[in-house]
């Protein structure tokens, strides 16, 4: 099967949404406070694959193959002004690889730098069962962006995302963790060979997760998230392509020592109507607090 023009440049708009979406992936635990005074440096790797294309919801293509290695290098320092209230400035730079074939051989394959993205997490405990956060980010065209190739680890464009948490601790062992963000986009002037502008609507998520510690050095967590939104514009035509993805997901993490920590998430798309279904999605995860 040759997939046709439309095929294509949808799964390249769908490849833009997820470099940012890896860039601000979200573990179990992530919106606990550092303490006052303290870095947490991580490094993430991340790899996705899968081989069915969906447009509208219909499956084009079983022989759809596309592969992601992404890398993530992350910086957190955390300063506490009051008492209960936790600062948290950072920088994420992400790097890597993808690679389409079978049917998808026509994108090609692009590695390099992804945008930086900084961001200011604020979080709030006004008692030892809750805790609230607000976290902006902004992406930076800063990555490698290429016109003439299908795909790219830039996306040559600014985003804005905000992220939202709840965590309610019932216990020390279990905690339940709501994370809701909405992504914001600008413009891409130079999108593709073929000099489109590229417009996107606001992409929507939530995630929600159930952690169980049970010990303070080791947390198992499962849960899951809903994708929504992100239509795309090329040249003012809407391209009918809002995002509406479910997934789940397995954690788990553990100190080996007082400082250095390892985290293993395991995941798949349960359902996708648009782009790429990934069947599998690994990430491990690195940090040492200091």
């Amino acid at each position: 099967m040759i997939l046709n023009t439309k095929n294509l440049l949808l799964i390249v708009s769908t490849l833009s949404i997820m470099s940012t979406s890896h860039a601000l992936e979200v573990q179990p635990g992530d919106f606990e406070m550092l303490p006052d005074g303290k870095s947490l440096a991580l490094l993430y790797y991340t790899y996705t694959q899968g081989d069915q294309l969906y447009q509208n919801a219909d499956k084009v293509s079983d022989h759809a193959k596309l592969e992601t290695d992404i890398g993530l290098l992350r910086y957190i320092h955390a300063i506490h002004p009051i008492e209960n209230v936790s600062i948290e400035p950072q920088v994420i730079l992400p790097f890597g690889k993808l690679q389409a074939s079978q049917d998808l051989s026509a994108l090609g394959n692009a590695s390099g730098v992804g945008d930086v993205i900084v961001g200011m997490p604020i979080k709030y405990a006004p008692s030892s069962a809750n805790t609230l956060a607000i976290a902006p980010f902004v992406s930076i065209p800063s990555g490698s962006y290429h016109q003439d190739q299908a795909l790219n680890l830039g996306e040559n464009r600014w985003n804005a995302i905000v992220q939202t948490a709840w965590l309610h601790h019932f216990n020390q062992h279990f905690t339940l963790e709501n994370i809701f963000d909405a992504a914001f986009y600008t413009s891409n002037n130079q999108y593709t060979v073929a000099n489109l502008k590229l417009d996107q609507k606001t992409k929507y998520e939530y995630q929600v997760y159930l952690r169980y510690n049970p010990s303070p050095v080791t947390a198992f967590g499962i849960g899951g998230g809903w994708v929504s939104g992100g239509e795309t514009q090329l040249n003012h035509v809407s391209q009918n392509d809002k995002l509406n993805t479910t997934y789940a997901k397995l954690t788990a993490s553990h100190f080996f020592t007082p400082n250095f920590q390892t985290n293993l998430t395991i995941g798949r798309d349960l359902k996708v109507e648009q782009g790429v279904k990934q069947d599998l999605d690994v990430t491990l995860r690195l940090g040492y607090l200091f």
